[in-house]
């Protein structure tokens, strides 16, 4: 098939309502070229089957309005979403202001190499284009999504609560698009690179405060209008990334896991070499308190910015970063726990390692009770006892990095032996 004929075909398909989405199936009609095995992107696992058979956590890893990608496609529980994934993307072609053959082969390339980042197992049931077209409506849809989000949450056509359900959605591992595709896709709109990357940082920044789930709408209106402020400060609190994100939840990752929480190999020999220190108990926030140790929220949101300051002699500091506590808590934690898992060493395990500690300092209502009271802790999901149960619920079965925050470990079991 000629260029010319996929540009007349899409432009005739522009006018048709829907038939311009059968368009995009011409960009991999073509016979795959060596660029598919230039590019390998990191594969797309499922959450593992260790995680979803804990059956109190397993409702945390499945969508709940919107589908993203091959894993949960044609689910029929999330049916009524697609028709509007398919009006938000033809709205976005529409403000793209772009020729949709441009749109076309501008694509092409991107789409054809993007399946590579999910496992075979993942594309068995769909051929060359039908993956091309998931691809390209779910990502016109994240992008499109965002769009009204930031700038017109007017035409988001949804209700708030089903809009907080989106973005819950977004940030599970089994619900990931190539970040490549939402970039290449952004650029039709905003051909900044930096205020690309400014929108989907400040969406995962967001992510933490909102309070998905919830029937509050003063709150999500209040989050909308807040939105566009957000941009313009650059709220984003970890370090740029050093190499480019494979999705959004990794994104997340990086953003808010950018200090490490292991010590140098030199530190952990001297750790190793203390007979008395190999092992640290674990305290309740209670507990702690009644021995003198005060609870502050550090300055960050970062999850790796757990530390014990020693001020004045007699002062002492445990500071950990704050978090909301909402609907939507359990699942990002859980699902940024999983990508963690499937990603071996190279992230120290670093949430998997924050839930640990939270745990550890969270036995009872009363502990969350201490923790809320200094602001660590901001509890919209109910009483202090589910928000203990949470926690629990969580970390069960997790392993953390035996080196996590070990110097502030140390210094606690240091300060309880003194009491």
């Amino acid at each position: 098939m000629s260029d010319s004929t996929v540009n007349n075909d899409a432009r005739s398909a522009s006018s048709k309502n829907y038939e311009w989405l059968i368009q995009i199936t011409n960009a991999g009609t073509k016979e795959t070229t060596h660029d598919d095995n230039q590019r390998k992107g990191p594969a797309f696992p499922k959450v593992p089957s260790t995680f979803r058979d804990i059956q109190q956590n397993s409702d945390c890893y499945d969508p709940s309005v919107v589908s993203i990608g091959p894993y949960h496609h044609g689910n029929t529980k999330l049916k009524e979403m697609e028709k509007l994934k398919e009006t938000y993307a033809r709205e976005f072609v529409k403000d793209a202001e772009k020729p949709i053959d441009d749109i076309y082969r501008e694509m092409e390339a991107v789409l054809r190499i993007a399946k590579n980042s999910y496992p075979e197992d993942a594309r068995r049931d769909f051929n060359d284009e039908q993956f091309a077209v998931m691809m390209f409506i779910d990502g016109c849809f994240i992008v499109q999504f965002l769009f009204c989000l930031y700038m017109k949450p007017g035409n988001l056509k949804m209700s708030s609560h089903d809009a907080a359900l989106v973005t819950k959605d977004l940030f599970l591992l089994e619900n990931q698009l190539p970040f490549e595709v939402l970039t290449k896709l952004m650029s039709f709109r905003n051909p900044d690179h930096k205020t690309r990357m400014k929108i989907l940082t400040a969406f995962c920044d967001q992510v933490r405060a909102f309070p998905a789930g919830t029937e509050l709408k003063e709150k999500i209106t209040k989050f909308f209008c807040e939105l566009p402020r957000s941009l313009t400060l650059g709220s984003s609190q970890g370090a740029a990334p050093d190499q480019p994100a494979a999705h959004l939840l990794e994104l997340l990752h990086k953003q808010f896991c950018s200090r490490t929480i292991v010590p140098e190999q030199s530190e952990k020999s001297s750790f190793k070499n203390d007979s008395q220190m190999n092992w640290y108990r674990y305290y309740p926030a209670e507990e702690l308190r009644s021995i003198g140790i005060h609870f502050k929220p550090s300055k960050t949101g970062l999850f790796t910015d757990v530390q014990f300051k020693r001020r004045w002699l007699i002062s002492r500091g445990l500071y950990i970063p704050p978090l909301r506590i909402d609907n939507s808590t359990k699942s990002l934690l859980l699902n940024l726990v999983a990508y963690e898992a499937c990603h071996g060493e190279s992230n120290e395990s670093r949430v998997t390692s924050y839930v640990c500690f939270m745990d550890s300092l969270i036995d009872t209502p009363r502990d969350v009770q201490v923790l809320r009271s200094k602001g660590i802790l901001l509890n919209t999901l109910g009483s202090d006892e589910q928000a203990a149960e949470l926690f629990n619920q969580i970390a069960s079965r997790l392993i953390p990095d035996p080196y996590a925050y070990i110097q502030v470990k140390s210094s606690i079991e240091k300060e309880h032996r003194k009491s």
